[in-house]
């Protein structure tokens, strides 16, 4: 989670390559939301969408179609490049 100057809360999902201790960011909310536990529930539906299988998690590169599942696609997200 992130909170901005003006207050607002982000949330943004990171990723570890190869093993590392280090993180990138792979996703983040587009708008800000008031409160955290606001954040946190739409991160969590984001991250929830990215496997087609949750008992394995994902894989691969995301689908972009797997935002549009369960309403996640009104939650703007951005999409950062590796």
């Amino acid at each position: 989670m992130d909170q901005h100057d003006n207050g607002d809360y982000f949330w943004v999902l990171l990723e570890s390559f190869d093993n590392s201790m280090e993180f990138e960011s792979l996703m983040e909310a587009a708008k800000g939301f008031h409160t955290y536990g606001e954040a946190l529930q739409a991160g969590y539906a984001v991250l929830r969408g990215l496997p087609e299988d949750m008992n394995v998690g994902p894989r691969e590169e995301a689908d972009e179609s797997a935002f549009a599942e369960d309403g996640a696609s009104e939650l703007d997200c951005a999409r950062h490049d590796r």
